[in-house]
């Protein structure tokens, strides 16, 4: 029997409100034969695992919009009921949009095994193996973070004992038997053992720099401090940080910088400014439906969602970010994906105000409040505000939180902080966790057991 590089589980067949407008999989089969044994098929299939980050599930529309969405950022304004009942907080098992989240998730991470099983086996002078394996190491950790962070954890947070994790699956899928296997899930602790190793041999396996939009080392440094800042490792989470801040380039100048506040705005509008380490590609060939679904039908959009005026709120006066998280043209809209048809705004994954923020909080709990203090003004002066005067842990921690809602609106992370620091607000508590897909329950027989309260 041919082995099949892709094979799709019956739960991946599901379908959602509405598709990414190229959201194309790559061939449901090829020959193994063919397919991963050359440096040029590798390659292709590096491309397929950076598709799958932008499929509709993942970041180019799901998983970006739900964590505002079940926070205070965004309002539902719209009329796909899977998208009511996240904005509701009352979420079900059989909601197809979050079944989608955990489909492409877990599809990208098959698209990574592939390649981390392959790459060892060629051969070829010219095929850069290190990076392709450092590459899908670092997508397949922040996959599985990423699958933490909706489906896993407890009630209260994260990295606590009995932290509930997701099944754990290294192998490629690559013929019957392997879909059909039954991987009952990990502990949330396990999960960020195999994260951290990926991320661990990744950091020495990358380049400073690749092309634009690539996976490089600092990227998979920021994104273990991400990790870190939810596993409460303070120590390890600033001194990486100040790794990324103070990287430099092969001309010796600092590898990112911030934008100027007065030109905020076109860090999204202009690709891969200055301040960017990381955000997915996007143009006319290769679009997706982020403005559309924020913006007005007489702008081409479907009005689905907005942004709330509790956010808008929350801004001080002179804040330069305001009109570029709560626009006023179009209204109560944002500017940070404005480009409905094609779809080609890039998605921030990472960038250096974030890495900011980051030390600043795990300085703050540190009890290094001056360093702390001045990581915050950091932003807030770019910001156009006058520098915070905070003086105590709790105040600087506030802060902190603040800024991270206000830098970081419409980025996929709110919802995502406030279980960090379990004030999601809600009283039903096991809602803190979204539900297993109903489908992935079933099609395992079981051996998945559901989130309790589901």
């Amino acid at each position: 029997m041919k082995k099949l590089l892709y094979i799709f589980l019956p739960a991946l067949l599901l379908g959602t409100s509405c598709k990414k407008t190229l959201d194309q999989q790559p061939q449901t089969s090829l020959d193994a034969s063919t397919g991963y044994t050359t440096r040029q098929g590798i390659e292709a299939g590096i491309s397929g695992v950076y598709d799958g980050l932008q499929q509709t599930g993942y970041m180019t529309v799901n998983f970006l919009i739900f964590p505002d969405l079940y926070a205070d950022n965004l309002t539902w304004t719209g009329t796909f009921p899977t998208w009511s009942q996240v904005f509701n907080k009352s979420v079900l098992a059989d909601n197809t949009d979050i079944a989608s989240i955990w489909n492409h998730i877990n599809g990208t991470i098959n698209r990574a095994n592939n390649i981390i099983a392959a790459a060892p086996g060629i051969t070829d002078a010219a095929f850069l193996k290190d990076r392709a394996i450092g590459e899908c190491e670092t997508i397949r950790a922040l996959a599985y973070f990423d699958l933490i962070r909706m489906f896993g954890g407890s009630p209260t947070g994260y990295n606590q004992t009995g932290g509930l994790g997701v099944p754990l699956r290294l192998k490629p899928t690559l013929n019957t038997a392997d879909a059909n296997e039954k991987v009952a899930r990990s502990s949330e602790a396990d999960v960020y053992t195999q994260i951290l190793k990926d991320l661990d041999d990744a950091i020495v396996k990358l380049p400073l720099t690749i092309s634009a939009g690539r996976v490089n080392k600092n990227v998979a440094i920021a994104l273990k401090a991400r990790v870190q800042l939810y596993r409460q490792a303070w120590a390890d989470a600033e001194t990486l940080t100040t790794q990324v801040i103070t990287s430099v380039n092969t001309s010796n100048a600092l590898s990112y910088t911030l934008v100027s506040g007065g030109s905020y705005g076109t860090i999204y509008t202009s690709k891969n400014s200055s301040e960017s380490i990381w955000e997915l590609q996007f143009g006319a060939t290769d679009a997706n439906n982020i403005a559309f679904y924020y913006y007005p039908t007489s702008l081409g959009g479907r009005n689905e969602i907005s942004s709330s005026t509790n956010m808008r709120d929350a801004f001080e006066t002179g804040d330069l970010r305001k009109n570029v998280n709560f626009s006023t043209t179009p209204a109560s809209k944002q500017l940070k994906y404005s480009q409905v048809n094609p779809g080609v705004d890039d998605v921030m994954m990472m960038r250096l105000s974030e890495v900011y923020l980051t030390r600043a909080e795990s300085r703050a709990m540190l009890g290094n409040l001056t360093g702390a203090l001045a990581d915050l003004n950091v932003i807030r002066l770019r910001a156009g505000l006058v520098a915070s005067a905070a003086a105590t842990q709790a105040d600087l921690l506030a802060a902190i939180r603040k800024e991270r809602r206000l830098e970081l609106a419409h980025e996929g992370q709110r919802f995502f902080d406030l279980r960090r620091y379990n004030q999601t607000g809600l009283t039903q508590t096991f809602r803190n966790l979204f539900p297993i897909p109903q489908s992935e329950v079933i099609n395992s027989g079981g051996t998945v057991v559901q989130n309790p309260g589901y």
